[in-house]
């Protein structure tokens, strides 16, 4: 009996195993529910679904072919292009509007999604997403993130860049018709070429000056373009075959600066070094300022000649940094500052140091390289305030005289050798000097002689060659049975007393 209720048992799980068992990949088990929820189950919608018959049941003449499987070596081109027709079969069906399906079983748009589309035509408060085998509850925020767009628009308000003067200049020019215009632009450059093809060698200046406001009428007009680009080196090499230099330099600056990248930026930053250096010898024939300007001479500036000069120069090395010719410019302003330097601790030298410090740091491989360490060393030098003023300036030149004897130590000859030498023992000689200030200022001062006995001794053990270390020697026994500190109430003791 127990036997016989067994295999009933038995068989009865096998037959409710048998019905659950899917027909088909698509066709999910009865009584569940569809990808959205309250939906009716897949199977009901694949009925009325024709792009999910249409893949159950292909055409009745072409096999059945799976379109997704990985293609085995050796596939011969008729098994290729059926897959391939399969694919395109099955993207039509997927992408075509289905008449008379619902809604949610129309095929998505390009830019939906199951985000987008998860309540189409229902209104749920919770929705159920596929997540591999797992299905993950989401809750619907749609409704927090609404905005109503009549109630919170923005106001206006008074537009206060109306009041800007470039903006007012730059409308002013538009209603006048002298704003961007490309026919006129390409038309005024069409004008400067001709003339310049009259005058190809660039000798006759009336014409240079007269093709260079054509030029430049043209950049105006056709802003941020290529046609601007070549409109400025153009009116730049008329100006400076002019001997026009301040328009040049204009010109060269704007181009420089604005298309870093042109074709004409070497030959722009070779104008420019040019003209620095004119207007760098220029300013050196006098001191003062309205000799040399451009009052009297029209390739000079109006004033400033030097200040000019520098941003030639800064122009170059700023701007084109990788260009041909940076570190030259940066040699040049460094070497322009120290010729200006008159008088010990003046700030020519702190500028020419800092010039040649960033030519050592940029250009390390640059042929002026042994030449800058030199001029910085003795700028540095020069540099130096006195013993009254706290630098670091002597630190930086004492280092710098011991990488330039080691690392250009086959470069040098003799009297240059000899020279960085005279310059590191006239470093020491002034650190001497400064130690000999802060002893001096703790004994005679403050009275405070255990300082100045540390400083004493320290100066006798790192400077012993000079006369501060004598110096140093003789005055030790005079304060050496003295107190540290000065008492606090008392006459004070006379050191000096036998």
């Amino acid at each position: 009996m127990k036997n016989t209720l067994f295999v009933v048992a038995l068989f009865v799980a096998v037959l409710g195993c048998q019905t659950t068992q899917h027909s088909h990949w698509l066709t999910p088990p009865k009584g569940e529910k569809g990808l959205f929820l309250g939906q009716a189950p897949l199977e009901q919608a694949s009925v009325d679904d024709p792009f999910l018959q249409a893949m159950r049941h292909p055409p009745a003449m072409q096999p059945m072919i799976d379109p997704f499987a990985p293609i085995q070596q050796g596939a011969l081109g008729s098994e290729l292009a059926a897959r391939e027709a399969e694919r395109e079969r099955i993207r039509t069906l997927a992408t075509t509007p289905r008449d008379g399906a619902p809604d949610y079983l129309q095929p998505f748009r390009p830019w939906d999604g199951p985000f987008r589309n998860r309540d189409r035509g229902k209104v749920i408060e919770q929705d159920i997403l596929q997540v591999g085998f797992e299905q993950v509850s989401v809750k619907n925020y749609l409704n927090e993130y609404e905005f109503d767009w009549e109630k919170e628009s923005p106001k206006k308000s008074f537009d206060w860049s109306i009041l800007d003067p470039a903006n007012a200049v730059r409308r002013t020019r538009d209603w006048m018709g002298l704003g961007p215009d490309e026919a006129k632009a390409n038309a005024s450059m069409q004008k400067g070429r001709e003339i310049l093809l009259t005058n190809p060698e660039l000798k006759d200046q009336k014409k240079n000056l007269e093709a260079a406001k054509h030029f430049l009428e043209a950049a105006k007009r056709h802003p941020d373009s290529v046609l601007e680009e070549d409109a400025l080196h153009l009116a730049g090499e008329c100006y400076f075959f002019t001997d026009d230099y301040p328009n040049a330099f204009t010109a060269y600056q704007k181009l420089v600066i604005k298309y870093q990248h042109s074709k004409h930026v070497d030959n722009a930053v070779r104008r420019l070094f040019q003209i620095g250096r004119y207007w760098e010898v220029e300013s050196e024939r006098s001191s003062s300022p309205f000799r040399a300007s451009g009052f009297s001479d029209k390739s000079l500036p109006k004033l400033d000649t030097f200040g000019n000069a520098k941003k030639a120069y800064e122009t170059i090395f700023i701007y084109d940094p990788l260009g041909p010719i940076s570190d030259k410019a940066l040699m040049a302003l460094a070497t322009a500052y120290l010729k200006r330097g008159r008088y010990q601790g003046d700030d020519n030298f702190n500028q020419a140091a800092f010039y040649y410090q960033r030519l050592r740091e940029e250009h390390p491989s640059s042929p002026y390289i042994a030449k800058a360490y030199e001029n910085e060393l003795f700028a540095r030098t020069q540099a130096y305030l006195g013993a009254e003023h706290p630098s670091g300036t002597l630190d930086e030149a004492r280092k710098l005289a011991e990488i330039t004897l080691w690392q250009f130590r086959d470069e040098l000859d003799s009297a240059d050798k000899a020279g960085i030498l005279e310059i590191k023992e006239s470093i020491l000689v002034k650190e001497a000097e400064r130690l000999w200030s802060k002893a001096n200022f703790y004994d005679q001062r403050k009275r405070h002689y255990g300082a100045a006995r540390l400083y004493y001794n320290r100066l006798i053990a790192e400077y012993p060659q000079t006369e501060f270390a004598e110096r140093a020697r003789q005055r030790l026994p005079q304060i050496e049975n003295l107190p540290d500190t000065p008492p606090l109430f008392g006459f004070p003791t006379n050191p000096f007393k036998e």
